[in-house]
């Protein structure tokens, strides 16, 4: 095992091998686990195997991809939350139209427009819903609503 690492690419991410300008504080093949400070070789890891660091760093994966899709549903949300107020503010006309007409003609077409708007609502909500469950990146990305 090498026992130097080297920095070339800058103080945060070093590569171990036998041409190394610095000596490694603890034996690892693991070059990300050290960093430069001040002009010595700091373990990130300090205390820790190689294999634990493989453990930690999956765990940490596992961690980012979960609030990556988390990040993604409540993009999507958004999404649909808007493009129902955008649907429900388009009826507006209807609305006043309906009122127009109800006092005109004596009929019940407004009730229709806000059944109209609510069923947008309640598809709204349906669609948060099923957003809610999906497990992926690529679920999330193939969402249509």
């Amino acid at each position: 095992m090498a026992s130097k690492i080297s920095f070339p690419h800058g103080s945060d991410w070093g590569v171990i091998g036998p041409e190394g300008d610095h000596d490694l504080p603890v034996d690892s093949t693991l070059g990300h686990r050290f960093h430069l400070v001040d002009g010595k070789v700091v373990d990130r890891y300090d205390g820790v195997t190689d294999d634990e660091v493989r453990e930690i760093d999956a765990e940490r994966v596992v961690e980012r991809q979960a609030e990556e899709l988390q990040a993604a549903r409540t993009a999507l949300v958004r999404r649909v939350k808007a493009e129902a107020a955008q649907r429900i503010a388009n009826l507006d006309w209807k609305v006043e139209r309906a009122r127009e007409r109800d006092v005109l003609n004596g009929t019940t077409t407004l009730q229709e427009v806000y059944t109209e708007r609510e069923l947008i609502r309640l598809a709204s909500n349906e669609a948060e819903t099923a957003i809610a469950k999906l497990a992926t990146q690529e679920a999330i990305q193939a969402f249509s609503w």
